[in-house]
C-alpha cells in the first residue's frame, strides 16, 4: 500500500502545474508615516518606564569612577554585592566576592542616585553565584588580578601580587561569591573550571546594587586600593 501511494503522490507532482513567480521592488522611503496605533498603545508603558527609572533610591557624595588596580566604584560593587549575600549568613570558611571591571558599563555622579544609575552601571542580567574552590586555586586568581591589573574584589586584599584573606584559613578550600558569566569562564577566569561545588542564587547583580544602595541612603565611598 505505501509503495502504491508512493507512486500516485509521484504522478500527482510530476503533473502539477508549474509556477512562476515574479517580484517587483518596492522603495521604502523616510516620508512613510509611523504608526500611531502602535505608538499610542506603547507610549504609557514607556512613560511609566521613565518614571520608575527617574526614581531616586539614595544619594552620593563622591564621584564613583572605575579606575584599576582600584576604586570607589569597583570597592562598592564588590562590597555591596558581599553585604547582600552575607548579612543573614554566619560564614564558616573563607569568602570573599570577585567581580570584573569590565562587566561595569558607567560612573555614578555626585548627587541623587536613581535607579537609572544603576542600570547603566550594570545593564547585564547576570545574576549571583557562589563558587567553591579548591585552596590551591588562589595562587592562579593572584596571577589573574596581576596580568589584568585590578577587578573589584571584596573581603580580601591584595599584597605584594598575592591575595590575603582578612581572617585565617583552616580549611582547603574557599567560596567567591561572583557572577555567573565569570563561574563560566567569562573574561577568561579559567580557574574557576576547578570549581568543587556552585550554588546558583537566581539573584541579578543589578537587583543586588538597588538594594544595598536604598539600605545605605548615601553610597560609601571608599577609596582603599584592595590590590597591591
Amino acid at each position: 500500500m505505501f509503495f502504491v501511494s508512493g507512486i500516485l503522490a509521484a504522478s500527482f507532482l510530476s503533473c502539477a502545474p508549474q509556477l512562476k513567480i515574479t517580484t517587483k521592488q518596492i522603495h521604502l522611503d523616510n516620508d512613510i508615516a509611523a504608526d500611531n496605533d502602535l505608538s499610542n498603545f506603547i507610549r504609557p508603558y514607556s512613560d511609566e518606564m521613565d518614571v520608575q527609572m527617574n526614581i531616586k533610591i539614595a544619594e552620593s557624595k563622591n564621584n564613583f569612577i572605575v579606575t584599576r588596580p582600584g576604586s570607589n566604584l569597583m570597592n562598592w560593587m564588590a562590597d555591596a554585592v558581599f553585604s547582600h549575600q552575607t548579612k543573614n549568613k554566619r560564614l564558616s570558611q573563607p569568602t570573599f566576592c570577585l567581580l570584573n571591571t569590565g562587566g561595569i558599563r558607567s560612573s555614578i555622579g555626585k548627587g541623587d542616585v536613581k535607579l537609572k544609575d544603576i542600570y547603566k552601571v550594570m545593564p547585564f542580567d547576570n545574576s549571583i553565584v557562589w563558587v567553591k574552590l579548591p585552596l590551591t586555586t588562589l595562587d592562579k586568581i593572584s596571577a589573574y588580578l596581576n596580568k589584568s591589573g585590578g577587578e573589584p574584589i571584596s573581603n580580601i586584599q591584595m599584597r605584594a601580587g598575592k591575595l590575603i584573606f582578612n581572617t585565617p584559613v583552616e580549611t582547603d578550600f574557599f567560596w567567591v561569591i561572583t557572577s555567573d558569566y565569570l563561574c563560566q569562564g567569562g573574561d577568561h577566569m579559567d580557574f574557576f573550571k576547578e570549581s568543587i561545588e556552585v550554588i546558583e542564587t537566581k539573584t541579578l547583580i543589578r537587583d543586588a546594587l538597588v538594594e544595598e544602595a536604598k539600605l545605605q541612603k548615601v553610597l560609601i565611598n571608599d577609596t582603599t586600593i584592595r590590590i597591591q
